[in-house]
């Protein structure tokens, strides 16, 4: 699997929370929620979009589990409209992009942790982050980024 290093910096986010089991219907309900607000405020073009799971699926109930889909923004961007401020932490990443199939990202959670092993990294103590860009969603791809030290 392509990976690359990439040293990400922190960002500003608005993001929009959903709590209870990863995946289905209500990430992608999300996920057009970020897209609505971030066309409201005229920022969609040419955006940044994360996927932030705040919590380890085999540790935390399905019910209770939470994700973030996020919009990049700037400092003179207002967070209104019920969406939430905050900071994506910045740092070295492992950059994987595939295509975004439900196979696709199987697949890439089973090998990955022996990828990263095999780089001589190791996996740092925050989230696994999906990076979508219009380019990435035209081409029906993502990038996992995996925080690495």
């Amino acid at each position: 699997m392509d990976m690359m290093i990439e040293e990400i910096p922190e960002m500003r986010i608005a993001y929009f929370r959903n709590i209870g089991p990863y995946g289905g219907e209500a990430n992608k309900e999300l996920m057009e929620k970020v897209k609505s607000w971030a066309r409201k405020n005229d920022i969609l073009e040419n955006s940044l979009i994360l996927g932030i799971p705040q919590d380890h699926p085999d540790l935390t109930p399905p019910e209770a589990c939470r994700y973030d889909t996020a919009v990049v923004i700037t400092a003179e961007t207002e967070v209104t409209g019920g969406a939430m401020e905050g900071i994506f932490t910045g740092g070295k990443y492992a950059v994987f992009t595939l295509d975004h199939t439900e196979e696709a990202i199987t697949e890439w959670w089973r090998h990955m942790p022996s990828d990263i092993e095999k780089s001589g990294l190791s996996i740092r103590n925050h989230p696994i982050v999906e990076r979508y860009t219009d380019e990435l969603i035209r081409q029906h791809r993502c990038e996992m980024l995996v925080p690495v030290k």
